[in-house]
């Protein structure tokens, strides 16, 4: 056994303009001959992002931009074989698509076509999970998935802290009385009715 063990790689999900995932025709063994996504060996001091890039580019002359990751995928087939496969998503921003020596054919898929593709059992996995095709696939978990979103406070013409309801069924701590200058209900609003005249 290898003290080497295990390979971690970098992989990307890279779609083009017209939302097509590419794969490529592995040229190797073992699985050769099946669609993959492509990617490989992340080099010592080299980001996920940047192993992503470098790769994509070296098998298939594309540019490309990395984005979130997608997942981790273990494979282990002892004695020799143990990987750990980092899935990114990636888009498609230049260069001119060629096979390189590890893949013998590349194109890019339409999400009905990809269903159909014979691909290795990891990457089937992987387009199910990432909801490409269908498959037994679990929804992200909540953790997986990130929201960005922002609250901006929007003043209503008549409301007022006497007005609101409290919802909280937990006792309510007396709070310190605000300053009028950070008041904001009893400012203008441009839609009050009573500047419209």
């Amino acid at each position: 056994m290898s003290d080497a063990l295990p390979r971690v790689g970098s992989a990307l999900l890279v779609r083009d303009e017209a939302n097509r995932i590419l794969l490529g025709k592995r040229n190797k063994d073992p699985q050769r001959g099946s669609w993959v996504i492509p990617g490989g060996r992340i080099e010592a001091f080299e980001t996920i992002a940047d192993a992503a890039a470098r790769e994509i580019q070296e098998e298939t002359g594309l540019i490309v931009e990395v984005r979130d990751q997608f997942g981790v995928y273990e494979i282990i087939n002892p004695p020799n074989e143990h990987r750990l496969i980092i899935y990114s998503w990636g888009t498609l921003i230049g260069g001119t698509p060629k096979a390189s020596d590890d893949l013998s054919e590349l194109k890019f898929f339409t999400l009905d076509e990809l269903g159909q593709v014979p691909t290795t059992p990891l990457v089937r996995k992987v387009l199910a999970d990432a909801g490409l095709i269908p498959g037994d696939a679990q929804p992200l978990r909540r953790r997986q998935l990130q929201l960005n979103l922002f609250f901006v406070p929007i003043p209503i013409a008549g409301a007022n802290e006497q007005g609101r309801r409290r919802v909280s069924a937990r006792p309510q701590i007396p709070r310190r009385p605000r300053s009028p200058a950070r008041r904001i209900d009893n400012l203008p609003l441009l839609f009050d009715s009573s500047l419209s005249s």
